[in-house]
């Protein structure tokens, strides 16, 4: 249940808060053969409070081995579970999805699964609707135990569908962007963001094992507390909030998703003068790690 992109922070002379914390830049940049990155979902929840726009946000577990102590959002690698063909007819508004990221549409299809589930086990937000169209309620204790033992691999998505009489909500999702691992870190991520509205009648919640606490936070609002050190803040999360900053409705966010590029942003990290630097595709300019 990790976010995708995993990207190591950058030596910077004017460290002032955790999320620029110095790290060892690897010696060889550009490996002979690059760890082939796995396939991953993120979702970055919305709702508008008191006419602003928030997102929901986790902090991982201090000990975790990816980003710990740090702010992001819901999210995880694909399970062979979520490439299951039987979840076909079990989530809506997937072939929807595949035609708007111009990929394969299975493997779109369990990119959605893994947001839904990996949102669910992470945030207790369930994309989902039942069989007759009333959206998922999770007032029932029976959700409780459904999220725990889904996030314990006791069962799959297609167990839930159907002992349940859900189905999962991909038509919910817009597609928002796509981040890949730098090539020479030790663990690649190919994920794709997603953004969702926060379902009616839910409440969100960290899980206490992978996440410690939540928080919902303007974008703006999120980007000020991790350069002051209140919240640790990585690049890919920072420059994800960036791209939200001046869009205040949700409906203002789903609009600018049908535009925004499917082409994968693969930063480059480069050393000047001793100094790590962070470069994305089509721009020229050095980005603050």
């Amino acid at each position: 249940m990790r976010l995708g992109a995993d990207l190591p922070v950058c030596q910077h002379k004017d460290v002032d808060d955790r999320s620029k914390a110095p790290f060892e830049m690897p010696d060889d940049l550009e490996p002979a053969e690059p760890i082939v990155p796995r396939d991953s979902s993120t979702v970055i929840v919305l709702r508008e409070a008191a006419a602003t726009l928030e997102v929901f946000m986790l902090e991982r577990h201090i000990k975790s081995d990816f980003a710990g102590g740090a702010y992001v959002f819901p999210g995880g690698t694909v399970d062979a579970a979520d490439r299951d063909p039987a979840l076909a007819g079990l989530v809506d508004g997937w072939e929807e999805l595949a035609a708007r990221t111009d990929e394969e549409p299975d493997l779109v299809r369990a990119l959605a699964v893994c947001a839904i589930r990996e949102t669910f086990e992470e945030a207790g937000i369930l994309l989902a609707r039942h069989d007759d169209g009333r959206p998922v309620q999770l007032d029932d204790p029976v959700w409780t135990d459904k999220r725990r033992a889904l996030a314990n691999r006791e069962i799959d998505a297609v167990t839930v569908a159907k002992e349940t009489g859900i189905r999962y909500a991909a038509d919910l999702l817009g597609f928002w962007q796509r981040w890949v691992t730098p090539v020479f870190a030790p663990r690649r991520y190919d994920t794709r963001f997603f953004i969702a509205v926060m379902p009616d009648g839910q409440t969100p919640l960290h899980d206490d094992v992978e996440t410690t606490d939540s928080t919902w936070v303007a974008p703006a609002d999120a980007i000020a507390r991790g350069r002051s050190g209140e919240l640790v803040i990585i690049f890919p999360t920072r420059k994800t909030l960036e791209s939200l900053e001046g869009l205040e409705t949700t409906v203002s966010v789903f609009e600018a998703a049908k535009t925004r590029p499917t082409i994968p942003i693969l930063p480059r990290f480069v050393m000047e003068d001793g100094e790590g630097h962070v470069y994305l595709p089509g721009d020229p300019n050095p980005h603050e790690p």
